[in-house]
This record gives structure tokens, C-alpha cells and sequence, in this order.
């Protein structure tokens, strides 16, 4: 990746991050670990008022260079090798992983839970699904708006964000109108990166403490949770969304050595959202079932270094030329891809 979207991969990083955290988190707290469970509650809703609003927003970041790329046809074909094949792959593989191992996990699966990936994602899955169904809504429909047309689309976007608020949509309907919003802000980036660039340091100075502000507002004063219906929910995601985009540029520029880390969690970020859980899991399993440590600590570092460092050792792994089929984790082999049919 070129220098100046390193930046990216440490958002990405700091995103990822916290997505294992708070399923593993998540994990221990619905397995019985004993914590403190107001302070759970805060820190995961802190962290899900933002984390997958920020996904969605760096996952719209290259849209219009790849439409402008592949062209709208072949830029859905390759979103089915990349989003949906993947989706489908590990939404089996997990899912029967969870029935087998049902007595020994937090949540009972059945076999008819994970056949019903087609209009039902499980777990954390969903985020691929409604990721696809953004990606080909877009390329069917985006078209480039100037001048006063160009604020039109987002306060059409805002209205469908606030929509969910008097009725009740289907899904996905409900999840696009969540979500549709952060993606096409994402998709715009040419018009906020360049400002951000030249005053990140201050950018995630005004956007963390806005943030902070916002976060204790939302959660201490009025004593509400991500999941709860609100117009300062939007503010929120956004702010904590800038906090970090403005983090990750200041981290590029920086290049603080030890923190570096941060761009291999980013770049190696789709292989970690897929299987963290099974390694998370696998590690709580572990650690309350066999080994009796029922420490929250132990369980909430080991899960989320684990659920970190095992995929990526995976992901490393598939790139070797000696283990060729391990890259059918992460991509469809020739004979299932749909965009090299199109080549």
C-alpha cells in the first residue's frame, strides 16, 4: 500500500482491535467470568457506538476508485469473491464448529441456524452480508453529484438514519439505513482527507475530546446504550469515527516503531474479523473448561491476543506456495471466481 493510505491500515488496526476485544469480552462476561459488570456494559457500548460505523466508513473509502477501476459489473463480481465467498465459507465453517461444541459455548446453535445464512447471518457475519448488499447497491446506483446535488444524497442518508427511529424496517432495510450513511461519507473521502492530513494532531484533539464529551453525555448523563434510539447516537459514531482516521494519520507520520503493529492488525484485518471468534472461543473454552482459570484478566488478554495472532499466522501461512489450499480460506479457488471469468 502506498504511503499515504498507511493511515488506513492503522484505523483499520485500531478498529479490528476492538472488535476481538469486545467479543471477547462478550464472550467471557455471557460464559459467568466474574467482572464488574457495570464497567462491561460502559466499555462495550463506549466501543460499539463507533467500531462498526468506522468499518463501514473505511470500507468506503476505495469505492469510487474501484468503480472507476472495474466498472460497476465486474466490481459486484469481485465483491462476491471477496465479501460474499468468504461470508458464506466461514459462516459454515463456524457455525457447524458452534453446533459441534455447543455444550461447551455460551449460545446453542443448531444446524438450521447456520443454513440460514442466505437471509439470516449469524454472529458477526451479518457485517459481511450488509457490506455486500452496500457494495452492489452502490455500484448500481452511485452517480457523481456536484455543487448543491452533491448534499442531497447525504441528507437523504441522514433522513433514512433517522427513519428507523418511527418504523420498523426489514432486514437488511433496517441495517442499510443504519450503515448506507458511513459508507458513502467513506466513499467521499477526497473531500475531507486533505484537511485532515495537514491538521491531524489537532483533528484528533478537538474529535477525542468531542468524543469524550458526547460519550459521557450518551452513556453517563442520560444513561444510555449503543443499541438505544437517539439523534446523538449519529454525532457519537461520527466523532468517535474522526478520533480515529485522524489517529491513524497522526501514526503514519509518526512511524513510532512499536506501534507499527498497529498496520499488519489493518492490512490482515478481514482474515482476524473471520476468525477471531473460533480463537477467542477456543482459548475461553480452554482456560474455564479444562484449565478452571476463570480470572476476567487472563481471559480478556489471551482471548484478545489470540484472536489476533492466529488468524494472521493463518493468513501468512496461506500465502506460502508449500500450503496452496489454505488461500481458499480467503479467496475462491479459479473455478468458483467470478471475476476471474470475467478476465
Amino acid at each position: 500500500m502506498q504511503n499515504r493510505d498507511h493511515w488506513v491500515d492503522y484505523a483499520k488496526g485500531i478498529g479490528i482491535l476492538l472488535v476481538v476485544y469486545g467479543h471477547v469480552s462478550r464472550g467471557a462476561y455471557n460464559a459467568g467470568i466474574v467482572m464488574d459488570a457495570k464497567l462491561f456494559k460502559l466499555i462495550d457500548s463506549i466501543i460499539y457506538s463507533f467500531h462498526m460505523p468506522l468499518f463501514f466508513l473505511l470500507s468506503g473509502i476505495f469505492f469510487i476508485p474501484s468503480l472507476n477501476k472495474y466498472g460497476r459489473q465486474r466490481l459486484i463480481l469481485d465483491k462476491v469473491d471477496s465479501v460474499f465467498y468468504p461470508y458464506v465459507l466461514w459462516s459454515l465453517l463456524q457455525g457447524f464448529t458452534e453446533v459441534f461444541l455447543s455444550r461447551f459455548t455460551t449460545t446453542k446453535t443448531s444446524v438450521d441456524d447456520v443454513l440460514s445464512l442466505l437471509w439470516q447471518p449469524r454472529a458477526q457475519f451479518w457485517f459481511l452480508y450488509v457490506l455486500f448488499v452496500v457494495f452492489v447497491l452502490m455500484a448500481l446506483t452511485y452517480r457523481e453529484q456536484r455543487g448543491a446535488a452533491a448534499l442531497f444524497v447525504p441528507l437523504i442518508l441522514i433522513a433514512a438514519w433517522i427513519s428507523r427511529f418511527y418504523v420498523q424496517l426489514p432486514f437488511p432495510v433496517d441495517f442499510l439505513a443504519t450503515y448506507l450513511i458511513y459508507f458513502y461519507l467513506g466513499s467521499q473521502v477526497r473531500v475531507w482527507k486533505d484537511f485532515i492530513i495537514e491538521h491531524a494532531s489537532i483533528v484528533c484533539a478537538i474529535s477525542g475530546l468531542l468524543f469524550g464529551c458526547l460519550a459521557w453525555l450518551f452513556h453517563g448523563k442520560l444513561g444510555l446504550i449503543y443499541s438505544d434510539q437517539s439523534l446523538l447516537a449519529l454525532p457519537l459514531a461520527l466523532s468517535g469515527i474522526t478520533m480515529v482516521c485522524s489517529l491513524g494519520f497522526v501514526l503514519a507520520k509518526a512511524e513510532l516503531g512499536m506501534l507499527k503493529c498497529l498496520t499488519l492488525f489493518g492490512t490482515c484485518s478481514m482474515p482476524i474479523f473471520l476468525m477471531h471468534i473460533l480463537a477467542g472461543s477456543g482459548v475461553r473454552i480452554i482456560l474455564n473448561k479444562f484449565l478452571y482459570i476463570d480470572n476476567a484478566s487472563i481471559h480478556l488478554i489471551l482471548g484478545t491476543v489470540i484472536g489476533i495472532l492466529v488468524p494472521i499466522t493463518v493468513f501468512q501461512l496461506s500465502k506460502k506456495t508449500s500450503l496452496p489450499g489454505l488461500r481458499y480460506l480467503f479467496a475462491p479457488p479459479p473455478f468458483l471466481s467470478l471475476k476471474r471469468r470475467m478476465n
